[in-house]
C-alpha cells in the first residue's frame, strides 16, 4: 500500500518485470498478457461493483460484525480515570474502544478541530480555497481494500467511497529532459533485481530493534541512494525509485534506510507485493472527506473532548498516577490519571517536558528523540481543463525536476472537463522549503515544470485574475505535527522499529507512528489500529483488579 497512487505504479513495474523473469519471456511480451489480463479483470471489477454496493458483506461485512461485537460486549466495571492526548484517528478510536467498554476518558488536543492529519476541504468542510463540487485532502487521502478499519468506520458513518485508482491513462516518468515510456522502467529494474537477490537472502523477514541479525544491522545502516549507486542501478531506474521513495517515506534517499526498499521488495504485509495475477491495489477516496470518519467518532464522545489544549509536561505524581499539564493560552492546567495513552506525533512530543520520574526507558527516549518523519507537502491547484488526459494520462506524473516531483489528479470522479484538481505531492528538501506564505509563487513554479511533463497545462491553470486557485499544505511547518509521517533513517529498523508504540507501565502510545511497519504504519489505518491497541492495553491492565473485586 501506498501514501500516493505514483508508488503502487512503480509496484506495478516492479511485479511485470517479476513475472517476465519467472516466465523467461521479454519486457514487451510480458506488458502485453498483463494488459489482456488487467482488461478481463477490469471487466469483471465492474460487475462485481453492484453486487457489493447491495449485499456489502464480502469486503466490508466482516468489519461490520467486529464493530458490532465490541459494542455488544460487556462493558468493565472500572471508575478508571483515563487522558488521552490527540483527537486525531488514534485518540478517537482509543476513545471510542474505552467507551464501549465503560470507560469515558476524556480527550485533548492542541488544534481547534478533531481530526489531526485527516483533515478535508471542500464540500461540508469549507475552507480557504473552493474547489467547485470536489472535496479534496490536505492529509491523509487514501484508503486501501485492505484497510479493514477504515472500511468499517465508512460504512458505519454511510459514506461513499470512490476507487480512484483505475482512471484511465498512464503514468508520465520525465527524467533527465525527457520523458520516458513504462517498458523502460521496467527493464532497467529487471537488471537490478539480478544485483539484489544476494541482499535478499541475507535479509531476515521482519528486522526490528529486538529481532534482527547482523546481516540486517549492515544493510540498515546503508542509505537507499547508497545502494542504488553501489548496485548501478540504471539512471531511469534510480529515477522513478528516487521519485517514488521521496514521496513515499518523505525524506530525500540518503536520509532513508535501504531497508525501506528492500523490505517492499521482500513483500512485507505492508506494501502488498503479490504475484501476478492480483494487480487490484485498489484505493478509495471517501466522496464526503477522510475527515468525516473524525467528526464522525468524535460525534460519539460528546462532551468528552477538549480542544486548544496544548501538552507542555508529562509527570508521576506521588501516587504513580500521570500527570498531564496544558496550556491554553495564558492558563496552565495540570490534570492526573490512572492511565494515559499519547496519540501524538513524537516530533511533537520532543517539545513536551518528559519528568525523569516517568523512568522512560533508553530505548523509548531513543524511539522519541529520533524517529525519522517525512516532509512531504501537499499543493492542490484547480484548472479549467485537464491537459494530462488530452496527453493520455491519468494525471500521474514523476520526474527529477526542480519544482515538480509527483502528481495525481485529486478527486477523479468529480472531476469535470471544467474543473479538475491536480495533487503536487512533494518530499524531501522541496517538501521541507514550500512556503504557505507564498504559495502563489510556489504554485508558478510548479506550473512552470508541470508544463515539461504535461505542455498545456500552464494554460489550463484556473486563475481568478492574476492568481492561481491554489492551497498548500505544508505538514513540517505545523506545530501540531513538526513533519508528515514516519521515514525510518539509516539504522533505525534495527534500532527503533517496534519500540514506537510499546507502554511504559501506565503510559501508552498510539497514532501511525505506533503501529508496527509490518502492518499500517504511516497510513490512517495504522492510526485507527494503533488506537484499538492502546485501548486494549488498558482494558488487559484492568483485568487482574477487576477479577479481585
Amino acid at each position: 500500500m501506498s501514501h500516493s497512487p505514483l508508488f503502487g505504479n512503480l509496484a506495478r513495474a516492479m511485479r511485470i518485470a517479476q513475472f517476465c523473469d519467472r516466465n523467461n519471456i521479454s519486457t514487451s511480451q510480458g506488458m502485453e498478457q498483463i494488459a489482456a489480463v488487467e482488461s478481463r479483470i477490469a471487466r469483471w471489477r465492474l460487475s462485481r461493483r453492484e453486487f457489493l454496493a447491495l449485499s456489502a458483506v464480502s469486503t466490508l461485512g466482516a468489519v461490520a460484525g467486529n464493530w458490532d461485537k465490541a459494542i455488544a460486549a460487556p462493558p468493565i466495571k472500572s471508575d478508571v480515570k483515563v487522558g488521552i492526548v490527540g483527537a486525531g484517528l488514534a485518540g478517537l478510536v482509543c476513545g471510542n474502544e474505552l467507551k464501549k467498554n465503560g470507560i469515558v476518558a476524556t480527550l485533548y488536543d492542541a488544534s481547534n478541530r478533531v481530526g489531526g492529519r485527516c483533515f478535508s476541504m471542500g464540500g461540508s468542510f469549507g475552507g480557504p480555497v473552493n474547489f467547485p463540487n470536489q472535496v479534496v485532502e490536505r492529509g491523509g487521502e487514501f484508503i486501501d481494500n485492505l484497510h479493514k478499519t477504515m472500511l468499517g468506520l465508512a460504512q458505519q458513518f454511510g459514506l461513499t467511497l470512490e476507487d480512484v485508482e483505475k482512471q484511465p491513462g498512464e503514468v508520465f516518468y520525465y527524467f533527465n529532459g525527457q520523458r520516458y515510456p513504462e517498458s523502460v522502467v521496467v527493464d532497467e529494474y529487471r537488471n537490478l533485481v539480478a544485483a539484489m537477490r544476494a541482499d535478499l537472502l541475507k535479509l531476515s523477514s521482519a528486522p526490528t530493534a529486538d529481532n534482527h541479525t547482523s546481516a540486517d544491522v549492515a544493510l540498515d545502516n546503508i542509505s537507499l541512494l547508497e545502494y542504488l549507486e553501489t548496485r548501478q542501478a540504471g539512471s531511469v531506474v534510480k529515477a522513478a525509485i528516487s521519485a517514488a521513495y521521496m514521496a513515499e517515506y518523505g525524506l530525500e534517499l540518503y536520509e532513508q534506510s535501504c531497508l525501506n526498499f528492500l523490505l517492499f521488495i521482500h513483500a512485507d504485509k505492508r506494501s502488498k507485493f503479490k504475484p501476478f495475477g492480483v494487480f487490484s491495489d485498489e484505493r478509495y477516496h471517501i466522496v464526503e472527506g477522510n475527515e468525516k470518519i473524525a467528526q464522525g467518532l468524535a460525534s460519539q464522545l460528546p462532551g468528552q473532548i477538549n480542544l486548544g489544549m496544548r501538552l507542555v509536561k508529562v509527570r508521576k505524581n506521588a501516587s504513580s498516577r500521570i500527570e498531564l499539564t496544558f496550556a491554553n493560552g495564558a492558563k496552565t492546567t495540570s490534570v492526573a490519571y490512572d492511565a494515559v495513552v499519547l496519540a501524538i506525533p513524537f516530533t511533537v512530543l520532543r517539545q513536551v517536558e518528559l519528568d525523569t520520574n516517568l523512568e522512560l526507558p533508553v530505548w523509548k527516549r531513543q524511539a522519541i528523540s529520533q524517529l525519522g518523519y517525512g516532509t512531504n507537502a501537499k499543493m492542490m491547484l484547480g484548472f479549467n481543463r485537464r491537459p494530462w488526459v488530452d496527453l493520455g494520462s491519468n494525471g500521474s506524473s514523476y520526474s527529477n525536476l526542480l519544482n515538480h516531483q509527483s502528481t495525481w489528479e485529486s478527486n477523479p470522479t468529480k472531476a469535470t472537463s471544467t474543473n479538475a484538481v491536480l495533487t503536487d505531492y512533494s518530499s524531501g528538501k522541496r517538501g521541507a522549503l514550500l512556503n504557505p506564505s507564498k504559495v502563489q509563487q510556489e504554485a508558478t513554479r510548479f506550473l512552470g515544470d508541470l508544463e515539461l511533463v504535461y505542455p498545456g497545462a500552464k494554460a489550463a491553470a484556473t486563475r481568478n485574475g492574476d492568481s492561481l486557485r491554489v492551497h498548500l499544505e505544508q505538514w513540517t511547518s505545523k506545530e501540531q505535527t513538526l513533519g508528515s509521517y514516519t521515514c525510518y533513517k539509516p539504522g533505525q529498523f534495527t534500532s527503533i522499529a517496534g519500540n514506537e508504540g510499546k507502554p511504559v507501565g501506565n503510559l501508552h502510545f498510539a497514532g501511525e507512528h505506533a503501529n508496527s511497519f509490518y502492518e499500517w504504519q504511516g497510513f490512517m489505518e495504522g492510526a485507527a489500529l494503533s488506537g484499538m491497541q492502546a485501548a486494549s492495553e488498558i482494558l488487559q491492565d484492568l483485568k487482574p483488579q477487576d477479577s479481585n473485586s
